[in-house]
């Protein structure tokens, strides 16, 4: 290889002839010049990567970093769509919604009991309940499945439900009896 020709066989690298150039044009369509420095470097990597780039001529090798530059902009706003920013005082408020060990303990205490009032229930009437909560059905499709009309089912819920609440509360207080 001669002195002072590089790999893309002119003098001056590719990043030299084209770097201030293609970073302007960044610049121009992103709000932060520290963005714009990240997606320049992008740029430059694709085309180092671009093993048949440097074969082209100057103005098709300047024509193919300003698209990469130009769909490297689009990809960037994708994902700042993608990415909700919170300010950092709002951050701080935010609360971690994962449980404590406490609250998960005691949130598969309750589970436990509410599977306990269950078993007290009639077949029909957890089938009621499963096909309500579980399956999220309307009592319209609950009474056509069931044979049943539609205010009969909306009853048989009101007083199934009435029904395990009681059980419920009544598990809850035997447990916590047992507890003293």
């Amino acid at each position: 290889m001669k002195k002072g020709i590089t790999l893309d066989g002119i003098d001056g690298t590719l990043y030299d002839r084209f770097a201030l150039t293609i970073f302007t044009y960044i610049c121009q369509h992103v709000s932060h010049e520290q963005d714009a420095e990240d997606l320049l470097q992008q740029v430059f990597l694709a085309a180092f990567k671009n093993e048949g780039l440097t074969e082209l001529p100057a103005e098709r090798q300047f024509a193919w970093l300003l698209r990469v530059a130009h769909n490297k902009v689009v990809d960037h706003y994708r994902h700042l769509t993608r990415c909700t920013l919170v300010p950092i005082h709002q951050a701080w408020s935010l609360e971690d919604e994962a449980l404590t060990p406490e609250q998960y303990t005691e949130q598969q205490e309750k589970y436990a009991r509410l599977y306990q009032a269950l078993a007290h229930l009639s077949p029909l009437e957890r089938e009621l309940i499963q096909l309500r909560f579980s399956k999220n059905l309307r009592y319209s499709d609950i009474a056509r499945l069931l044979g049943k009309s539609e205010e009969a089912v909306r009853k048989l819920c009101t007083r199934t439900l009435c029904q395990l609440r009681g059980i419920y509360h009544q598990t809850e207080r035997g447990s916590s009896n047992d507890t003293l």
